[in-house]
């Protein structure tokens, strides 16, 4: 018999008792892998915070634009025939919670310059993220550790025109992976590259004059970073740190 609209509203999609069992296997086994991992190293914390610093290119791929600017219809729909390859910079607050995974807050500067009488796009992005190393980044065995990384959260977007600066907020969004080189015990280097979308960051509604009036579809960019991360430990700290 087929099945009503009425039986998917009364069946839960699992049983009760299938969750509970399946929690009370999961438990254990998470508390039986964290404990090994926290004995392989129980001497040092998984409480270290670090501040990094990075910039690089930030490749556009795609994006288009709509409308007018200052009274006069913009060249191209198409955002990679009016703007330039752009800068990216970060400030990042990092602290590794887990062997493998580390928890970041980013405050970032996003530029690009301007082409064929079209304003340059500048962005300033406020991302939460994770980053989720191959290695324990606290052995001293490895001085190289590979690592996954992403971030998502608001994007503080600007352009100029005749009637003053038009901005909007649009949300955020990036993946993709790193490489960091142990230097010290407390700093490193590291080079990131992520594929990051923004959600229509282009947008002058917001003006009182009419003579310019742009909305935007998504925008792809291609961020590549390079930067400097120093680590301390707090608290718990090794006393040989």
């Amino acid at each position: 018999m087929p099945t009503t609209q009425s039986d998917h509203h009364s069946r839960p999609l699992l049983p009760e008792s299938r969750i509970r069992t399946f929690l009370f296997r999961l438990v254990p086994l998470l508390v039986v892998l964290l404990g090994g991992f926290q004995e392989a190293h129980a001497d040092q914390p998984f409480s270290w915070q670090s501040v990094s610093f990075d910039g690089g290119p930030s490749f556009l791929l795609a994006g288009s634009v709509s409308g007018t600017l200052n009274g006069q219809s913009i060249p191209s729909s198409n955002l990679l025939n009016l703007e330039n390859t752009g800068m990216m910079f970060h400030v990042r607050w990092g602290s590794y919670v887990l062997p493998h995974l580390g928890l970041r807050f980013s405050v970032g500067y996003e530029t690009y310059a301007g082409n064929r009488g079209f304003p340059g796009l500048s962005a300033m992005p406020l991302t939460v993220g994770a980053t989720i190393p191959l290695w324990d980044p606290r052995s001293g065995e490895r001085k190289i550790i590979p690592y996954f990384a992403t971030d998502l959260g608001p994007s503080f977007n600007s352009i100029s025109t005749n009637s003053g600066n038009a901005g909007t907020a649009s949300f955020n969004v990036d993946a993709g992976g790193g490489v960091l080189y142990r230097m010290t015990d407390r700093v490193s280097i590291y080079g990131e590259a992520v594929l990051a979308y923004t959600d229509s960051p282009i947008s002058t509604r917001g003006l009182s004059s009419s003579a310019s009036f742009l909305s935007s579809g998504p925008m792809w960019t291609f961020p590549v970073v390079f930067g400097v991360t120093y680590e301390f430990r707090t608290p718990g700290s090794h006393p040989s740190s």
